[in-house]
């Protein structure tokens, strides 16, 4: 049994959703997690980047990293990052959960 979810913002369904096809894709060897000294370097890497870019936050803000967790997920199940059918939608189009289909 696993969970999957954070309080993000008003709706984190299709993060969710995301996360749970992670998850699945986990559990069924489609890839393997990096080393754990590996994941807390990264880890650490992004919490340097957080304190420098949200300081006018009085706690962690996550929404607005939101679009690149998800793009590490994508990664990892070996779909394209790149969820739009042209660059300028990729660079100035909002994202939905229409881009987040699973990729077959």
């Amino acid at each position: 049994m696993a969970f999957v979810g954070f309080v993000e913002s008003v709706s984190n369904l299709h993060s969710s959703e995301l996360r749970s096809m992670w998850l699945s894709g986990l559990v069924d060897d489609k890839f393997k997690l990096p080393s754990v000294e590996s994941m807390l370097s990264q880890t650490a890497k992004e919490i340097e980047v957080m304190k420098r870019s949200t300081r006018f936050y009085k706690r962690h803000c996550i929404s607005t990293y939101s679009i690149n967790h998800s793009d590490e997920i994508c990664k990892d199940l070996g779909w394209s990052s790149w969820r739009k059918k042209n660059w300028l939608s990729e660079v100035f189009g909002p994202y939905s959960i229409q881009d987040y289909a699973k990729e077959d």
